[in-house]
């Protein structure tokens, strides 16, 4: 009896075991991370993205929680990215999702919303667009109808404005109306 219930014991210790991963691919993810980090141009939003992204470089399954001991490494792993990062970006770098947020949080958006009516002889569209201005909103379309060989006419006040589209000469089908919502 003695006999399977170390025979038991073994055979479970050699599972918990089996989900660990081997040294030398610990050692590789871990070069894979430093490398990243090191890499000024790749742009890590926090810790946890070039930890998945050195797994699925070196072809690694990322463990689940129920793999006790590869979740552990895994757990190192992350902690790894954080040193290396702060090493080689420091603690107020672009990788630390924290203060991107709180920075893009005080950042003041100065566009208004536009909405925009296009309709042409078979169809009616409308769309809401941000802006800094109406004119900003005129701008990008008579930039693409420049490309088509269009001609805009352009009636506006401050709040709103009317396109109309001429090809040789000849009045299309098409007016966009623009208006400040």
């Amino acid at each position: 009896m003695d006999f399977l219930k170390n025979l038991y014991s073994y055979i479970s210790e050699a599972e918990n075991n089996l989900d660990a991963l081997p040294e030398d691919v610990m050692k590789e993810l871990q070069k894979n991370i430093k490398t990243g980090a090191k890499d000024l141009n790749a742009k890590w939003s926090n810790a946890l993205q070039l930890v998945h992204k050195a797994y699925e470089v070196s072809g690694v399954q990322r463990p689940t929680p129920d793999m006790p001991n590869a979740w552990k490494q895994y757990e190192q792993n992350l902690h790894y990215a954080v040193t290396q990062l702060s090493h080689f970006r420091g603690l107020k770098g672009d990788w630390r999702m924290s203060s991107s947020i709180f920075r893009e949080s005080l950042e003041v958006k100065n566009t208004k919303q536009f909405k925009v009516v296009i309709n042409h002889s078979n169809y009616s569209d409308s769309h809401i667009v941000e802006a800094n201005s109406l004119d900003e909103v005129i701008n990008s379309i008579e930039k693409k109808n420049k490309k088509i060989n269009l001609e805009t006419v352009i009636e506006k006040n401050e709040a709103e404005a009317t396109l109309t589209f001429f090809e040789y000469g000849i009045r299309l089908n098409l007016k966009i109306f623009i208006s400040e919502k």
